[in-house]
């Protein structure tokens, strides 16, 4: 039986960072003593909105992907890799691959909106590997626009670009005003972002920043009642290997 879970923005979690600076709401955050968020290799999904320009200082990763994706405006990117800072502008997105371990720093401009999801693609193989890391532009991505749905595609399916993290796919969708139909893989979780407007996925109504998580289903009803923009993340139901 398909199953459909949905997050308003108010129901997700809220941190402000920098005296303000920054706003994340987070459909998946960190795992706290009680609780774990986290499903499939999909370990955490922030939204951060930058009301003034801030810089995260320079900190660690290891063992994780971590892929950045900036919706809005731009972001300066160090790390210890390059040692130097490298500009990305709206329409890019960074891979890192944080292997046996590397440190970075970010600095984000005023009026700037991005993503940052966090996969675990097999820690006891990716510990062993040397960090790294990589930039795309918009034009790497796969893009195709057919009966009404304008298609992005960053990761999986037709897209060639690298990921370490298996059975993963991440694209953005646009409806125009209209009904859909499309089908699912039951096998598969699919993760929702709703970046712009309102409509229905599955009868559920969504509105700009909710997030529904979609399993077990073999269809995707969507009514756009405008122009409807999704980020989509498709993971397996099941993984191979152990997850944290």
């Amino acid at each position: 039986m398909s199953k459909l879970i949905h997050w308003s923005k108010k129901e997700q979690e809220e941190q402000v960072l920098f005296g303000g600076s920054f706003i994340e709401n987070k459909p998946i955050s960190f795992p706290s003593y009680f609780k774990k968020y986290a499903y499939s290799n999909l370990f955490y999904w922030a939204h951060l909105e930058a009301k003034e320009s801030n810089i995260f200082p320079l900190h660690p990763h290891e063992g994780f992907e971590i892929m950045t994706f900036v919706l809005k405006g731009r972001v300066e990117h160090y790390d210890t890799i390059n040692a130097k800072y490298i500009a990305l502008k709206q329409g890019d997105m960074q891979i890192m691959q944080t292997g046996s371990g590397m440190q970075h720093s970010e600095k984000i401009l005023k009026g700037s909106e991005l993503f940052q999801l966090w996969f675990n693609p097999d820690f006891k193989l990716s510990l062993k590997n040397k960090a790294q890391y990589k930039d795309y532009s918009q034009a790497d991505f796969v893009q195709d626009q057919k009966e009404g749905i304008k298609s992005i595609q960053y990761l999986g399916d037709e897209s060639t670009n690298y990921h370490e993290t298996q059975g993963i796919s991440i694209k953005k969708q646009i409806f125009e005003k209209g009904k859909y139909f499309l089908a699912l893989d039951k096998d598969t979780i699919y993760s929702i972002y709703i970046l712009n407007a309102s409509g229905t996925i599955n009868e559920q109504e969504v509105i700009k920043d909710d997030f529904i998580k979609i399993e077990e289903s073999q269809e995707l009803k969507i009514l756009a009642k405008e122009a409807l923009e999704l980020f989509i993340v498709s993971s397996p139901s099941k993984i191979s290997y152990p997850l944290i």
